[in-house]
């Protein structure tokens, strides 16, 4: 049967919580999500399955219908969120959209670990500003009401529930106890745990990231396998983010789903192609990176909640695209961009069909002029023609190579010192061709140049320094209100002066190239 488009399994073959005691069944039930964007090791026995489903009929799941397909029990992303826990990392991350139930998936692990393992302690926050009133909100909501249902009667219940404002906690027989704290107690911060965990962490401010990752990895010393996990959806920055901060550290374990992070925008502009946005496919990339679709959520609310929020706001609630406020990952991977080497020499001349791009930093500061030409089996080649530091005398330089190849210079309208180089150049005689590009095209260009990157298509040379030296520093920055990323520096406040300007000139020349014509209409295909 179908859900919103989306395959899922028919009742018959609903795997119940009984049945996710088999191994076998766990699988193959785990398998039923889309491709993650990463995820780590995952590992699954006889001890973790019971753990998680314990966990489970503590929260009532084998009861609960989901709300994508109406039926009961563990949905198949929480079943890779348990095994990815249980792979027994000691620092964790876990983005995933919203509606895919991972807190619930989180808070089944440790609830059926603190009932099965003695003297387990735990220790749970929300990154809210106002985390205390919110975690013991959840705490009632998500956990006491329906252990409460479970077991109506405190004396029978096999372990204590105190919802006392800020000491919330269920203590076990067994020595193990769930405590939910405010990020900022001094508890939360100073005591001992098996697990330490922080939902909601795409929210903390840098503060609030720097003092816990302080403060709890100290909390862990001395635990058998301790964890400290994070989870949210995509944060609205990247830099300082406690979320970015697990998801990227170094034998972190990992489990995240969402678009890539080049994903063109123009296909995030509407629901489905239309004439207005013929490229745009956002239903198409929930169905293929949303793994609560036909589980937990329904395609249409999906679809609701794309006309009634922001664009920014839905890519990362619900594509799970990071936002770039604070980006300072570098966004091109080194060993990728080694593989880009040639070891024949540079071409000692151009050929018949090359497209020219130049770039100029925002203040004047470095200027660039790149080309860009086809090569064999569909690859491109891409290559620094001239970089120096300010402008003087680089607009003659730019009008000697253009002539001299017969070429138009591609350059971005948009950026005023740009236009100040091109304007007499154009006014000379005879007038220099140009290209100016459209608004949209400055983003698409680093999209298409991270595209031919990525598939191994693109091709550069020794002794292009300055462009290597900007492929190692180059990270997404924001481009308008629509969720698009452009080529940025690392940190504009502290250090405006960084030079990119010869990645951004050999992308715009590599995204015009197909435009560019020679005598036959045919380009030369040179090099490798």
């Amino acid at each position: 049967m179908t859900s919103g488009g989306v395959l899922v399994a028919p009742a018959g073959v609903v795997p119940s919580v009984a049945d996710l005691q088999d191994e076998a069944t766990w699988l193959e039930w785990r398998s039923r999500i889309p491709v993650a964007a990463h995820v780590t090791e995952l590992v699954t026995t006889d001890q973790t399955r019971a753990e998680f489903l314990e966990g489970a009929r503590l929260l009532r799941m084998d009861v609960r219908r989901r709300g994508g397909d109406g039926f009961s029990g563990p949905s198949p992303i929480q079943l890779v969120i348990a095994d990815m826990l249980n792979a027994g990392k000691k620092f964790n991350g876990i983005m995933e959209p919203r509606r895919t139930t991972k807190t619930t998936a989180v808070q089944a692990v440790i609830l059926g670990r603190c009932s099965l393992r003695e003297d387990y302690l735990v220790g749970w926050t929300l990154a809210k500003k106002d985390g205390g009133q919110k975690t013991g909100e959840r705490f009632r909501k998500d956990i006491v009401t329906h252990v409460e249902r479970l077991y109506p009667d405190p004396k029978t219940r096999p372990f204590i529930i105190n919802t006392g404002k800020g000491t919330e906690h269920i203590r076990w027989p067994n020595g193990s106890y769930f405590n939910a704290y405010a990020p900022g107690n001094e508890a939360f911060t100073s005591g001992a745990y098996d697990v330490a965990w922080v939902d909601e962490a795409q929210d903390a401010t840098p503060e609030m990231a720097e003092d816990m990752m302080t403060s709890i990895p100290p909390t862990l010393d001395g635990r058998f396998l301790p964890q400290m996990i994070a989870s949210g959806t995509a944060p609205d920055f990247q830099q300082g983010n406690l979320l970015w901060k697990l998801l990227t550290m170094p034998g972190a374990g990992v489990v995240r789903h969402g678009i890539p992070e080049d994903t063109d925008p123009a296909e995030l502009e509407a629901w489905e192609p239309d004439e207005e946005h013929p490229h745009a496919r956002v239903r198409e990339l929930i169905e293929l990176n949303h793994p609560g679709i036909g589980y937990t959520t329904p395609l249409s609310d999906v679809l609701d909640n794309f006309h009634a929020m922001s664009s920014k706001a839905f890519q990362r609630e619900y594509l799970s695209l990071p936002g770039e406020e604070g980006s300072a990952t570098a966004l091109i991977k080194q060993p990728l961009w080694t593989k880009t080497r040639t070891e024949k020499a540079f071409p000692k001349s151009m050929p018949s069909v090359v497209a020219l791009a130049i770039a100029i930093h925002p203040d004047g500061k470095w200027a660039s002029l790149a080309a860009a030409w086809h090569g064999t089996k569909g690859r491109r080649h891409v290559a620094l023609l001239h970089h120096q530091e300010g402008v003087d005398g680089f607009g003659k330089k730019v009008l000697l190579r253009a002539r001299k190849l017969n070429r138009r210079v591609i350059f971005d309208p948009g950026r005023p010192v740009e236009n100040v180089e091109i304007a007499p150049l154009v006014a000379g005689r005879p007038p220099m061709r140009t290209r100016p590009l459209a608004r949209m095209e400055i983003p698409r260009s680093a999209v298409l140049f991270m595209r031919f990157l990525n598939a191994g298509d693109l091709v550069t040379y020794h002794g292009q320094d300055p462009l290597d030296a900007a492929a190692e520093i180059v990270v997404r920055r924001a481009f308008g209100q629509t969720g698009a990323w452009a080529f940025g520096r690392p940190d504009e406040k502290t250090r405006p002066d960084d030079d990119i300007t010869p990645i951004e000139a050999v992308a715009r020349a590599l995204y015009a190239l197909d435009d560019e014509k020679g005598p036959g209409g045919v380009p030369e295909l040179v090099g490798v």
